[in-house]
């Protein structure tokens, strides 16, 4: 008997690595919380980073693994999403951009996945995204410095899946325009806010 628990305990254990590893769907959603909800180290950091940002709106987003808290705004005409962990520590900044500001890499390589892996899409958002240490990404939005800085792009667009449905992709690119991850996106009803 013990034997066999220990069998069906290496198979389940095994079964969950597999099914986490080929998760290619990004579930996710969102909540407009108040400022007092937000960590302040959060806030801290978003005041020092942009100090010229006036009252970003704060959400915190459930996906499969937890939650984060994620600070929206508009500057200088730019729409910005700063992601910050459960604890208030900064993940990453996206900014959105137009499809004439990817660098031609970037261009090339998304357009000949495109190309290749859908007979037809429709390219929805495009943000350029930066992630580092945490002094690293408050000096290069103060300063302009990129040392440590590591620059992919988030590309969401609608494309058909292996039965032909129309669905939402995103879809992560590095700065020399290869694709490092593409997930599906789930969305939940009404509870996702679109700046």
């Amino acid at each position: 008997m013990k034997r066999i628990l220990k069998h069906i305990s290496i198979l389940l254990f095994f079964g969950m690595i597999s099914g986490a590893l080929f998760a290619q769907d990004k579930i996710e959603r969102e909540l407009r919380v108040q400022e007092k909800e937000v960590p302040k180290e959060a806030k801290d950091w978003l005041h020092d980073a942009f100090e010229t940002t006036k009252r970003p709106k704060w959400y915190q987003e459930f996906f499969e693994s937890g939650y984060s808290y994620e600070a929206k705004f508009k500057l200088k005409g730019k729409f910005y999403s700063v992601e910050f962990d459960s604890l208030g520590r900064i993940q990453d900044v996206e900014i959105e951009i137009d499809i004439k500001e990817l660098p031609n890499e970037v261009q090339t390589g998304l357009e000949a996945y495109l190309s290749t892996d859908y007979s037809s899409s429709d390219i929805k958002r495009i943000q350029i995204q930066y992630s580092g240490k945490t002094d690293d990404l408050e000096d290069f939005f103060d300063e302009n410095s990129l040392e440590g800085i590591l620059t992919r792009f988030e590309i969401e667009f609608i494309g058909p899946d292996e039965a032909g449905a129309s669905e939402l992709w995103e879809g992560l690119f590095s700065e020399k325009g290869n694709l490092i991850r593409k997930r599906k996106i789930v969305l939940t009803p009404s509870e996702n806010l679109v700046f």
